[in-house]
């Protein structure tokens, strides 16, 4: 299993844990520009909550998950979540991101010549995770 394959699994697994609406749940993976693997999460409107958590603490503790597996793997990653205005995510990020999180903008936006626009997008199986 390749780099992002497994990374794709590991947080399908963390966010399948936290969410009630699993089948409507996907993870669309995608390469940036600047080589990094780029996730996005796409949930049930009542499930982005939960994974975002109160000030963002969640999703930046799944996003330092994600970090440390990717670091483990040679490769660096973008997560962002559908549903999370660039507004929410800037205010729950800080102003510099920290190292290893995705920027606003970085995460906003697919950069030209990116193949993220292409992505693949998977739904969660929660029952081979029982």
């Amino acid at each position: 299993m390749n780099a992002p394959e497994a990374l794709r699994e590991f947080l399908m697994y963390v966010v399948a844990n936290l969410i009630e609406h699993p089948k409507q749940a996907s993870i669309a993976v995608g390469t940036t520009q600047s080589g990094a693997v780029s996730f996005r999460i796409q949930l049930a409107p009542d499930d982005v909550r939960r994974v975002v958590g109160r000030n963002g603490f969640t999703i930046s503790a799944i996003r330092s998950l994600v970090n440390v597996a990717a670091h483990k793997h040679g490769v660096r990653v973008v997560l962002r979540v559908d549903g999370v205005s660039d507004e929410d995510e800037a205010e729950h990020m800080g102003e510099g991101g920290g190292e290893g999180q995705p920027q606003p903008s970085e995460a906003r936006q697919p950069a030209e010549g990116s193949t993220e626009g292409q992505s693949e997008a998977k739904q969660m199986d929660t029952n081979s995770h029982e």
